[in-house]
């Protein structure tokens, strides 16, 4: 085949930021779109009655890339990604026999990275073209799922350089593995929140009701233009210079007042937990599980307005912020599959 249908993506931890690895995980995306730029450079000398640039006036003085990445969330191999969303990681550590549990948490983010490869067909041959990005790392990131639909994950990714001579690696995929979607999804609002060694918890939260959707936004103030000199215009590592932000929207009909609009008037900080349970069971009564706990949040919008005889809606933002006792994260991303390593 000559078309999307024979593209490939696969990715690696890399050991030093900007060093490129052979890629050796590989998933199922919907989109991986790269953009590869050039920073060039014309001079306008003068050259006698010359009205343009003559071609050997343009140079080229530094080069980077992006991506954006969409892909839906399973329930093995995803945990160097959740690493680098928030930087942190414990685990994975056994649970019951066969699930071992990753625990993420906002962590320093210097030093962390991955290699992408994408390989794309050519339409007019068989050849699939690999396109390797070093020094990657994810600047934005989105969970999100629809009623009736799947959980998906969406990266904004920041890359030192493109390079087309890397060989482009065999793809494998995992198997026994499933998708997390609708049908496995719940959420709660409030309760106690108690952090032990090292994992948050929630107990006595209630049920979101009319909860018609969720999309939770990770945003990493990184300085992606640190191009020095001796570099050959090809930039250092990305570190943090900005405070990162934690917030969702929930789309909701107008079910109870209290649950929702009076924590918002209010201004009242509550918790919110998300989990996504996969409905394969692995022989033990254990089930993949993908939880995103917020243990402090406060509800940013939150009005019910009447717009005609359709049932009311009361969609909902919030933002997690840092606990002053610096006992509960922000945010913390449970991630329990069969995977025995990250």
């Amino acid at each position: 085949m000559r078309s999307g249908l024979c593209a490939q993506l696969g990715f690696k931890a890399e050991t030093t930021v900007g060093t490129a690895v052979t890629v050796d995980r590989f998933l199922p995306v919907t989109s991986f779109t790269p953009t590869l730029a050039k920073s060039e450079v014309v001079s306008e000398g003068i050259r006698g009655c010359a009205t343009t640039p003559m071609v050997d006036d343009s140079v080229v003085v530094g080069r980077a890339a992006s991506a954006q990445m969409n892909t839906d969330v399973r329930s093995k191999g995803f945990g160097p990604l959740l690493q680098q969303i928030l930087g942190a990681v414990s685990g994975p550590t056994v649970t019951t026999a066969p699930l071992y549990r990753q625990i993420h948490t906002p962590g320093d983010l210097t030093g962390k990275s991955l290699t992408f490869q994408v390989g794309l067909p050519e339409s007019f041959s068989s050849t699939v073209s690999p396109f390797t990005y070093r020094g990657s790392k994810v600047t934005n990131a989105t969970l999100a799922c629809a009623r009736g639909g799947l959980l998906t994950l969406a990266l904004d990714l920041d890359m030192w350089d493109e390079d087309t001579a890397a060989a482009l690696a065999v793809d494998t995929y995992p198997t026994g593995w499933e998708i997390f979607s609708w049908a496995g999804f719940s959420a709660t609002i409030g309760g106690t929140v108690a952090t032990s060694t090292g994992r948050t918890t929630i107990t006595g939260g209630t049920a979101l009701k009319g909860l018609r959707g969720v999309s939770l936004a990770f945003a990493l103030g990184l300085a992606t233009d640190r191009v020095f000199a001796g570099s050959s215009g090809v930039k250092s590592e990305q570190i943090e210079n900005a405070m990162r932000s934690y917030t969702g929207e929930l789309d909701l009909e107008y079910a109870d007042r209290a649950q929702v609009h009076s924590l918002f008037s209010a201004h009242t900080t509550t918790a919110l937990q998300f989990t996504w349970t996969g409905k394969t069971d692995l022989g033990t009564g254990q089930f993949p599980v993908l939880r995103v706990t917020y243990p402090m949040v406060k509800l940013l919008t939150g009005s019910p307005g009447l717009s005609g005889p359709d049932i009311i809606a009361a969609s909902t933002s919030f933002r997690a912020y840092g606990d002053p006792a610096g006992t509960h994260p922000a945010v913390q991303l449970e991630y329990e599959s069969t995977d025995s390593t990250l």
